[in-house]
Protein backbone atom coordinates (compact mmCIF):
# COMPACT_ATOMS: atom_id res chain seq x y z
CA UNK A 1 0.00 0.00 0.00
CA UNK A 2 2.32 3.00 -1.07
CA UNK A 3 2.02 6.44 -0.06
CA UNK A 4 4.52 7.50 -2.46
CA UNK A 5 3.30 7.93 -6.21
CA UNK A 6 4.56 5.52 -8.95
CA UNK A 7 7.72 6.26 -11.56
CA UNK A 8 5.85 7.92 -14.43
CA UNK A 9 4.70 5.86 -17.12
CA UNK A 10 4.26 2.91 -15.03
CA UNK A 11 0.08 1.20 -15.38
CA UNK A 12 -1.75 0.14 -12.89
CA UNK A 13 -2.53 -3.66 -12.51
CA UNK A 14 -5.53 -4.81 -14.91
CA UNK A 15 -7.65 -6.51 -12.12
CA UNK A 16 -7.50 -3.27 -9.93
CA UNK A 17 -9.20 -1.67 -12.99
CA UNK A 18 -11.47 -4.12 -14.07
CA UNK A 19 -9.91 -4.31 -18.09
CA UNK A 20 -8.72 -6.91 -20.25
CA UNK A 21 -6.40 -4.85 -22.15
CA UNK A 22 -3.18 -3.51 -21.74
CA UNK A 23 -3.60 -0.46 -24.08
CA UNK A 24 -7.02 0.45 -22.05
CA UNK A 25 -5.63 1.47 -18.89
CA UNK A 26 -5.25 5.01 -18.51
CA UNK A 27 -3.69 5.54 -15.08
CA UNK A 28 -0.92 5.12 -12.74
CA UNK A 29 -1.31 2.61 -9.03
CA UNK A 30 -3.05 4.83 -7.02
CA UNK A 31 -0.90 6.41 -3.46
CA UNK A 32 -2.26 7.92 -0.13
CA UNK A 33 -2.30 11.33 0.43
CA UNK A 34 -3.94 13.84 2.61
CA UNK A 35 -7.35 13.84 2.07
CA UNK A 36 -7.81 11.27 -0.13
CA UNK A 37 -5.38 9.42 -3.07
CA UNK A 38 -3.63 10.01 -6.09
CA UNK A 39 -3.10 8.58 -9.54
CA UNK A 40 -1.11 9.60 -12.70
CA UNK A 41 -2.72 9.12 -16.08
CA UNK A 42 -0.49 6.68 -18.15
CA UNK A 43 -1.16 8.38 -22.08
CA UNK A 44 1.76 6.64 -23.65
CA UNK A 45 0.87 3.17 -25.85
CA UNK A 46 -3.19 3.91 -25.56
CA UNK A 47 -5.62 2.43 -28.11
CA UNK A 48 -6.28 5.19 -31.24
CA UNK A 49 -9.59 5.28 -30.24
CA UNK A 50 -8.77 7.67 -27.79
CA UNK A 51 -6.68 9.75 -30.14
CA UNK A 52 -9.22 9.75 -32.66
CA UNK A 53 -10.14 13.45 -33.71
CA UNK A 54 -10.14 15.47 -36.73
CA UNK A 55 -8.68 17.89 -34.02
CA UNK A 56 -5.69 17.39 -32.14
CA UNK A 57 -6.83 18.28 -28.25
CA UNK A 58 -5.50 16.40 -25.51
CA UNK A 59 -8.12 16.73 -23.16
CA UNK A 60 -10.58 14.44 -24.00
CA UNK A 61 -13.58 14.14 -22.21
CA UNK A 62 -14.16 10.06 -22.50
CA UNK A 63 -10.47 9.48 -21.57
CA UNK A 64 -10.46 11.45 -19.19
CA UNK A 65 -13.77 10.51 -17.24
CA UNK A 66 -12.27 6.68 -17.77
CA UNK A 67 -8.88 7.82 -16.26
CA UNK A 68 -10.88 8.87 -13.44
CA UNK A 69 -13.14 5.77 -12.87
CA UNK A 70 -9.52 3.83 -13.17
CA UNK A 71 -7.86 5.99 -10.57
CA UNK A 72 -11.23 6.14 -7.95
CA UNK A 73 -11.59 1.75 -8.31
CA UNK A 74 -8.13 1.31 -7.97
CA UNK A 75 -7.63 3.20 -4.95
CA UNK A 76 -10.75 1.51 -3.32
CA UNK A 77 -9.55 -1.08 -4.03
CA UNK A 78 -5.53 -1.16 -2.88
CA UNK A 79 -6.72 1.00 0.01
CA UNK A 80 -10.45 0.97 1.25
CA UNK A 81 -11.50 -2.84 1.93
CA UNK A 82 -13.08 -2.74 -2.11
CA UNK A 83 -13.49 -6.50 -2.96
CA UNK A 84 -12.23 -7.42 -6.67
CA UNK A 85 -14.89 -10.07 -7.93
CA UNK A 86 -17.60 -7.70 -8.26
CA UNK A 87 -19.62 -6.44 -11.28
CA UNK A 88 -19.98 -2.17 -11.15
CA UNK A 89 -22.25 0.10 -12.89
CA UNK A 90 -22.77 3.97 -12.77
CA UNK A 91 -25.85 6.11 -11.30
CA UNK A 92 -24.29 9.69 -12.70
CA UNK A 93 -21.24 10.72 -13.60
CA UNK A 94 -20.55 14.81 -14.30
CA UNK A 95 -16.94 16.31 -15.47
CA UNK A 96 -16.28 19.57 -16.35
CA UNK A 97 -13.00 20.36 -18.51
CA UNK A 98 -11.74 24.15 -17.22
CA UNK A 99 -9.66 24.50 -20.45
CA UNK A 100 -9.39 21.76 -23.13
CA UNK A 101 -6.05 22.94 -24.11
CA UNK A 102 -4.14 21.21 -27.10
CA UNK A 103 -0.98 18.81 -26.29
CA UNK A 104 1.27 21.45 -26.42
CA UNK A 105 -0.02 23.57 -23.31
CA UNK A 106 -0.41 20.02 -21.41
CA UNK A 107 2.97 19.84 -19.54
CA UNK A 108 3.20 15.88 -19.01
CA UNK A 109 0.41 13.80 -17.41
CA UNK A 110 -1.95 14.52 -15.68
CA UNK A 111 -2.03 13.99 -11.54
CA UNK A 112 -5.86 13.06 -10.56
CA UNK A 113 -6.86 13.41 -7.06
CA UNK A 114 -9.50 11.35 -5.82
CA UNK A 115 -11.85 11.98 -2.43
CA UNK A 116 -14.48 9.48 -1.75
CA UNK A 117 -17.42 11.18 0.04
CA UNK A 118 -19.46 8.14 0.55
CA UNK A 119 -18.04 4.84 0.66
CA UNK A 120 -20.63 2.29 1.74
CA UNK A 121 -19.81 -1.61 1.36
CA UNK A 122 -21.39 -4.29 2.99
CA UNK A 123 -19.73 -6.97 4.89
CA UNK A 124 -18.49 -8.92 2.26
CA UNK A 125 -16.51 -5.73 0.65
CA UNK A 126 -19.21 -5.27 -2.55
CA UNK A 127 -20.59 -1.71 -2.67
CA UNK A 128 -23.78 -0.64 -1.57
CA UNK A 129 -22.74 2.91 -2.63
CA UNK A 130 -19.72 4.78 -3.62
CA UNK A 131 -19.61 8.53 -4.38
CA UNK A 132 -16.62 10.45 -4.91
CA UNK A 133 -14.99 13.38 -6.97
CA UNK A 134 -11.81 14.24 -8.28
CA UNK A 135 -9.47 16.86 -9.69
CA UNK A 136 -7.01 16.58 -12.18
CA UNK A 137 -4.00 18.90 -12.71
CA UNK A 138 -0.75 19.05 -15.09
CA UNK A 139 2.43 19.76 -13.94
CA UNK A 140 2.39 23.07 -13.16
CA UNK A 141 -0.74 22.15 -10.60
CA UNK A 142 -3.24 24.02 -12.58
CA UNK A 143 -6.45 22.36 -12.41
CA UNK A 144 -7.97 21.13 -15.87
CA UNK A 145 -10.79 19.04 -15.07
CA UNK A 146 -13.17 17.77 -11.99
CA UNK A 147 -15.26 15.17 -12.12
CA UNK A 148 -18.02 13.75 -9.87
CA UNK A 149 -19.57 10.40 -10.06
CA UNK A 150 -22.03 7.93 -8.25
CA UNK A 151 -21.51 3.74 -8.75
CA UNK A 152 -23.06 0.55 -7.24
CA UNK A 153 -22.04 -2.92 -7.37
CA UNK A 154 -22.97 -6.16 -6.92
CA UNK A 155 -20.69 -9.75 -6.22
CA UNK A 156 -20.33 -11.50 -9.55
CA UNK A 157 -22.32 -14.66 -8.40
CA UNK A 158 -25.45 -12.18 -8.17
CA UNK A 159 -25.00 -10.74 -11.10
CA UNK A 160 -26.60 -12.26 -13.41
CA UNK A 161 -29.57 -13.35 -10.78
CA UNK A 162 -30.12 -9.25 -10.92
CA UNK A 163 -30.19 -8.82 -14.93
CA UNK A 164 -32.28 -12.19 -15.24
CA UNK A 165 -35.09 -10.31 -12.81
CA UNK A 166 -34.87 -6.92 -14.14
CA UNK A 167 -35.45 -9.06 -17.63
CA UNK A 168 -38.50 -10.85 -16.33
CA UNK A 169 -36.59 -14.53 -16.36
CA UNK A 170 -34.87 -13.92 -20.12
CA UNK A 171 -31.48 -14.35 -19.67
CA UNK A 172 -29.06 -11.18 -21.33
CA UNK A 173 -27.54 -12.13 -24.73
CA UNK A 174 -23.54 -11.18 -24.67
CA UNK A 175 -21.43 -8.81 -26.85
CA UNK A 176 -19.60 -12.04 -28.09
CA UNK A 177 -22.47 -13.87 -29.13
CA UNK A 178 -23.58 -11.02 -30.58
CA UNK A 179 -20.83 -10.09 -32.97
CA UNK A 180 -20.54 -10.16 -35.80
CA UNK A 181 -23.34 -6.93 -35.93
CA UNK A 182 -22.90 -5.76 -39.40
CA UNK A 183 -26.85 -5.55 -39.61
CA UNK A 184 -26.93 -3.64 -36.37
CA UNK A 185 -24.81 -0.46 -38.37
CA UNK A 186 -26.33 -0.54 -41.61
CA UNK A 187 -26.47 2.77 -42.36
CA UNK A 188 -23.61 3.67 -40.44
CA UNK A 189 -22.66 7.92 -40.02
CA UNK A 190 -19.38 8.96 -41.46
CA UNK A 191 -17.04 9.70 -39.12
CA UNK A 192 -16.73 13.02 -40.44
CA UNK A 193 -20.17 13.79 -39.17
CA UNK A 194 -18.93 12.61 -35.87
CA UNK A 195 -15.91 14.32 -35.24
CA UNK A 196 -14.28 10.61 -35.98
CA UNK A 197 -12.00 9.33 -38.08
CA UNK A 198 -12.43 6.08 -37.88
CA UNK A 199 -15.43 4.20 -38.88
CA UNK A 200 -14.81 1.49 -35.77
CA UNK A 201 -15.27 4.40 -33.57
CA UNK A 202 -18.48 5.23 -34.67
CA UNK A 203 -21.19 4.45 -32.80
CA UNK A 204 -24.75 5.81 -34.39
CA UNK A 205 -26.34 5.13 -37.59
CA UNK A 206 -29.14 6.58 -39.29
CA UNK A 207 -28.57 10.38 -38.44
CA UNK A 208 -31.60 12.20 -39.01
CA UNK A 209 -32.88 15.75 -38.29
CA UNK A 210 -35.63 16.48 -35.84
CA UNK A 211 -37.61 19.34 -34.61
CA UNK A 212 -35.04 21.60 -32.44
CA UNK A 213 -32.62 18.41 -32.46
CA UNK A 214 -31.22 15.47 -33.97
CA UNK A 215 -31.36 11.82 -33.16
CA UNK A 216 -30.09 8.55 -34.30
CA UNK A 217 -29.57 4.54 -33.98
CA UNK A 218 -27.01 3.55 -31.49
CA UNK A 219 -24.72 1.01 -33.52
CA UNK A 220 -21.38 0.79 -32.03
CA UNK A 221 -18.94 -1.61 -33.01
CA UNK A 222 -19.41 -4.73 -30.54
CA UNK A 223 -15.47 -5.91 -31.73
CA UNK A 224 -14.08 -2.49 -30.77
CA UNK A 225 -11.99 -3.38 -27.28
CA UNK A 226 -12.24 0.47 -26.05
CA UNK A 227 -15.30 0.40 -26.45
CA UNK A 228 -15.94 -2.93 -24.97
CA UNK A 229 -13.06 -4.18 -23.22
CA UNK A 230 -14.51 -7.37 -22.03
CA UNK A 231 -17.57 -9.13 -22.94
CA UNK A 232 -20.96 -7.60 -21.97
CA UNK A 233 -24.59 -8.42 -21.68
CA UNK A 234 -25.58 -4.54 -21.73
CA UNK A 235 -24.16 -1.37 -23.35
CA UNK A 236 -22.10 -0.04 -20.55
CA UNK A 237 -21.94 3.75 -19.89
CA UNK A 238 -19.06 4.68 -21.83
CA UNK A 239 -20.70 3.40 -25.01
CA UNK A 240 -23.59 5.91 -24.22
CA UNK A 241 -21.70 8.53 -23.24
CA UNK A 242 -19.64 8.33 -26.30
CA UNK A 243 -22.77 7.92 -28.57
CA UNK A 244 -24.27 11.24 -26.92
CA UNK A 245 -20.94 12.84 -27.13
CA UNK A 246 -21.15 11.97 -31.06
CA UNK A 247 -24.88 13.01 -31.64
CA UNK A 248 -24.33 16.16 -29.64
CA UNK A 249 -21.59 17.10 -32.15
CA UNK A 250 -23.44 15.95 -35.39
CA UNK A 251 -26.04 18.42 -34.49
CA UNK A 252 -24.17 21.24 -34.14
CA UNK A 253 -23.68 21.15 -38.10
CA UNK A 254 -19.61 21.44 -37.68
CA UNK A 255 -18.68 18.70 -35.68
CA UNK A 256 -14.97 19.35 -35.70
CA UNK A 257 -14.95 23.17 -35.23
CA UNK A 258 -16.70 22.18 -31.75
CA UNK A 259 -15.24 20.09 -28.33
CA UNK A 260 -17.23 18.75 -25.48
CA UNK A 261 -16.13 20.73 -22.51
CA UNK A 262 -18.63 19.12 -19.88
CA UNK A 263 -20.78 16.38 -19.67
CA UNK A 264 -23.69 15.21 -17.43
CA UNK A 265 -24.93 12.31 -17.29
CA UNK A 266 -27.78 10.09 -15.03
CA UNK A 267 -28.10 6.27 -15.92
CA UNK A 268 -31.54 5.03 -14.91
CA UNK A 269 -31.96 1.65 -16.37
CA UNK A 270 -29.85 -0.77 -18.19
CA UNK A 271 -29.89 -0.36 -22.01
CA UNK A 272 -30.56 -4.10 -23.42
CA UNK A 273 -27.68 -5.48 -26.51
CA UNK A 274 -30.83 -6.96 -27.92
CA UNK A 275 -33.54 -3.98 -28.21
CA UNK A 276 -32.82 -1.01 -30.35
CA UNK A 277 -31.73 2.32 -28.49
CA UNK A 278 -32.59 5.39 -30.18
CA UNK A 279 -30.85 8.40 -29.25
CA UNK A 280 -32.28 12.00 -29.18
CA UNK A 281 -30.58 15.23 -28.90
CA UNK A 282 -31.72 18.61 -28.50
CA UNK A 283 -29.53 21.61 -28.79
CA UNK A 284 -30.37 25.08 -26.84
CA UNK A 285 -27.04 26.72 -28.03
CA UNK A 286 -24.09 24.86 -26.90
CA UNK A 287 -25.32 22.60 -25.15
CA UNK A 288 -26.95 19.61 -26.03
CA UNK A 289 -29.47 17.45 -23.61
CA UNK A 290 -29.53 13.57 -25.35
CA UNK A 291 -31.94 10.84 -24.35
CA UNK A 292 -31.39 7.30 -24.82
CA UNK A 293 -34.48 5.70 -25.35
CA UNK A 294 -35.52 1.76 -25.33
CA UNK A 295 -38.81 0.16 -25.69
CA UNK A 296 -40.07 3.76 -24.87
CA UNK A 297 -38.56 3.96 -21.73
CA UNK A 298 -35.24 6.69 -21.15
CA UNK A 299 -32.60 4.08 -20.17
CA UNK A 300 -30.25 7.28 -20.35
CA UNK A 301 -30.35 10.93 -19.93
CA UNK A 302 -27.33 13.39 -20.55
CA UNK A 303 -26.25 16.60 -21.05
CA UNK A 304 -22.94 18.01 -23.00
CA UNK A 305 -21.51 21.37 -23.24
CA UNK A 306 -19.64 22.29 -26.52
CA UNK A 307 -16.78 25.18 -27.12
CA UNK A 308 -15.85 26.39 -30.30
CA UNK A 309 -12.51 25.01 -31.40
CA UNK A 310 -9.51 27.24 -31.31
CA UNK A 311 -6.88 27.61 -33.89
CA UNK A 312 -4.40 25.83 -31.56
CA UNK A 313 -6.57 22.90 -30.96
CA UNK A 314 -7.73 23.77 -27.57
CA UNK A 315 -11.78 25.21 -26.43
CA UNK A 316 -12.73 28.27 -26.42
Amino acid sequence: MSTVAAPRGVRVSRELVHRANEEEILVSPPWRETGGYGSATVTTGISSYYRDHPGSYWLDALLLIEACRQAALSAAHEFEGLARDIAFFFNSIEVRLTDPQPPAAVDGELTLRTRFEQLRLRSDGTPKQITYTQTGADATGREVVHTSMAVQGVPKDRYQELRAYQREGSPAPTTAALRPDTGRRTGLSSPRSVARTDPAHVTLARLRPEQDGISAELAPDLANTSLFDHDYDHFPAMVLIEAGRQLALAGTGSPAAHVVTGVRASFEHFAELDRPVRLVARLDGLRADVECVQDGLVVTRMSFTLSPVRPDGGGA
